[in-house]
């Protein structure tokens, strides 16, 4: 259902897909089933022995461990190596649902796609791509952008204390009631007829579970068509219009278009979700008081450079010119 009418989930798992290389089968290997708990990936290969040596007093090598296991290399390729490190990063940029999945699932998949990656590279490199002008500016453009990032982020986070962001949560979440929720299920057909004759068969009393088992084409039809509790955000916006539109016990009336299939969609219940508690928000209020601090960290950068601008005839705009 995932693919059909989360708001953007089916484009994380098109993205994810093409990442690793996986299609049809592959994919579906590594779904909730295989989010399997699997040893951290910087425990050394025998989780007996330990990382470290434990028979004497003083271990240099404790806290530089994590270093080290960054640098072991899993591949080679031209003699180009590919690392843990490699490895972490490369999860790192996947969406936060997929990060959860088993290591051992998502390793060999992100290795074989790094392996790929590098293969290219290199033909790129020996066919001289690499010496276009226009490549050029492209990889040096995405080389600044995240070294600014990174700088910002370097600057700004440690003036983020924690009393900062207790002072957020108090004036952005506390005593205050979090969203509503609907508990909703749906029949998804794959034409609008198909879709009025399961409506029509919910008005002689067929039940909307027992019919979305039978019939439903979404993959909830095994559970009944039920999506659970659900706040507008996550949910496909032509979806949430209308679920969040109906009482408790009603469902639609006319087949709801959307993503290319057609659905029918009952309200089980409604409720307000509580306040979230700190914990659960304490990383979103962390992005949110950085992306507020960015504009002050980029004037002070500013100030620290002189900074000339010409116009389109390379001539020197002298009003615009400023100095440390």
């Amino acid at each position: 259902m995932a693919r059909r009418i989360w708001g953007g989930s089916w484009v994380h798992v098109a993205w994810v897909a093409g990442v690793l290389g996986m299609t049809g089968p592959a994919l579906a290997q590594i779904g909730p089933a295989a989010a399997k708990t699997a040893p951290s990936p910087f425990a050394p290969g025998d989780l007996k022995k330990p990382i470290f040596d434990t028979t004497k007093p003083v271990y240099d090598s404790v806290g530089n461990a994590q270093a080290k296991s960054d640098r072991t290399v899993v591949a080679e390729v031209d003699g180009r190596t590919i690392t843990l490190g490699d490895i972490a990063d490369a999860i790192a940029g996947l969406p936060p649902a997929d990060q959860r999945l088993a290591y051992d699932d998502l390793f060999p998949r992100v290795r074989a796609q790094l392996i790929r990656q590098q293969a290219l590279v290199i033909q790129a490199q020996r066919t001289g791509l690499d010496e276009d002008p226009a490549l050029k500016r492209k990889l040096q453009a995405a080389s600044d952008r995240i070294l600014a990032d990174a700088y910002l982020r370097h600057e700004i986070l440690p003036t983020i204390t924690e009393n900062d962001l207790l002072a957020r949560y108090d004036r952005d979440y506390a005593n205050k009631p979090g969203p509503e929720e609907v508990h909703a299920r749906i029949i998804m057909q794959p034409t609008e007829q198909a879709a009025l004759t399961a409506i029509a068969q919910l008005k002689t009393g067929t039940d909307f579970a027992a019919l979305a088992k039978r019939i439903s084409q979404d993959t909830t039809a095994s559970t009944g068509g039920d999506l659970g509790y659900i706040v507008r955000k996550d949910v496909n916006a032509d979806i949430a219009a209308v679920a969040f539109s109906l009482a408790p016990g009603q469902y639609t009336t006319f087949p709801v278009a959307s993503v290319g299939a057609w659905f029918v969609v009952k309200v089980e219940d409604r409720r307000q979700r509580p306040a979230p508690a700190f914990a659960a928000v304490r990383d979103q209020l962390t992005e949110t008081l950085l992306r507020e601090r960015v504009p002050a960290t980029i004037a002070h950068a500013r100030s620290l450079v002189t900074i000339h601008t010409y116009d389109i005839a390379g001539k020197e705009n002298a009003q615009a010119t400023s100095s440390r």
